[in-house]
């Protein structure tokens, strides 16, 4: 009994002297502890409001392409005898891409050929005549009807070899177009035939292309091409170089691509090196006018809206209820939701705001 005594007494002094220790010392509203506390300082930075423009970015795809470009096509029907080349072949103005086989052209020009010789031939036997009757005729020893006679003959010899020439040069023309050749230095894109096809009057044959110099050809839509002229810089990005950024130059611009479609526009580059064939992106920049403009570190979300922190000339912060608007490269434009309007020259916070309540002290860094 006596030892359940002495456990209980020591016991209880323990629980005297943690009593005496734990309990929390809290100063009297109005005694020297609580005035003696200071107002604690929270560090901010800031920046100066003021009006910037505010200029919209609309992004397009496009895939550039070789700005000399063009699709072999042949004139008259015929087969296909000879095709020298194969895709990816560099060719140089006047080479033989394509042959073709008619077995009229060849002979249609050698028979008109013949026609033509011949009156010409004819057209100098009868000039001969007539400078022998002309001068004859101012002797006095030829008739005026015989005079007559040899001019009228050799007036119609003339038009008719002219026009036998004409005859002659269509259908060496046309002969001629039994070989398809470049009509500059480039590459060939495409092949349309093979050996011993049968083609017609205007079938396509062969692409061919200059990767000298590019350009991009996407669709935009009315407010684009409304808001931009011929000459404008537009940034293009090349998302899949290791140098990506290019400028493009607006070279035409196209109100509409066919009825119920939307506008183009063709961007080049100048002075720079682009392959044809790759996905490209331009961003166009529209001028909206002006308005205040802060980085996205300065808002805060509150509720379903965002507020910014203003700092007054007490140094204290107030949050001002803000609407959000068009994202821009360095920043978002905002204006206020409410009564507490914002001014050009307002401090706002854009460091250090997530610490920040309504009313709280700051010290603004450098």
């Amino acid at each position: 009994m006596k030892q359940f005594l002495l456990i209980g007494m020591v016991l209880g002094a323990g629980l005297a002297a943690c009593s005496e220790t734990n309990e929390p010392s809290v100063p009297e509203v109005g005694s020297d502890l609580a005035a003696a506390s200071p107002a604690k300082f929270l560090s901010v930075r800031v920046v100066e409001l003021a009006r910037e423009p505010v200029l919209e970015s609309r992004v397009f795809v496009g895939t550039t392409r070789a700005v000399n470009r063009a699709i072999m096509r042949s004139q008259i029907a015929g087969r296909v005898a000879s095709l020298p080349v194969t895709l990816g072949k560099k060719v140089q103005p006047g080479d033989v891409l394509l042959e073709l086989y008619n077995p009229e052209a060849n002979p249609a020009a050698q028979s008109a050929e013949r026609q033509w010789r011949r009156l010409e031939s004819q057209q100098t036997q009868r000039q001969r005549d007539f400078d022998r009757i002309s001068l004859l005729y101012d002797k006095g020893t030829a008739s005026l009807q015989e005079f007559e006679q040899v001019r009228t003959d050799l007036d119609a010899l003339t038009d008719a070899t002219l026009s036998a020439k004409k005859q002659f040069n269509r259908a060496q023309q046309l002969n001629m177009e039994r070989w398809i050749t470049a009509p500059f230095a480039g590459v060939v894109t495409t092949i349309d035939t093979d050996i011993g096809e049968v083609v017609s009057p205007g079938q396509a044959l062969l692409g061919i292309a200059d990767p000298a110099q590019t350009e991009v050809e996407m669709v935009i839509n009315d407010d684009i091409a409304t808001n931009v002229k011929v000459g404008d810089s537009v940034s293009v990005m090349l998302p899949f170089e290791q140098n990506s950024k290019r400028q493009g130059v607006v070279t035409e611009i196209s109100p509409f691509r066919e009825r119920g479609a939307l506008p183009s526009i063709v961007l080049a580059f100048p002075g720079q090196e682009v392959r044809p064939g790759i996905a490209v992106h331009a961003r166009f920049e529209i001028n909206r006018g002006d308005g205040f403009k802060v980085p996205m570190s300065a808002l805060v979300r509150k509720g379903e809206g965002a507020v910014i922190y203003r700092v007054n000339s007490t140094h204290n912060v107030e949050a001002v209820p803000v609407v959000m608007g068009l994202m821009q490269a360095d920043g978002i434009v905002i204006s206020s939701a409410d009564e507490l309007g914002l001014t050009a020259g307002d401090d706002i916070v854009v460091a250090g705001s997530h610490r920040l309540f309504d009313g709280a002290n700051v010290e603004i860094l450098p």
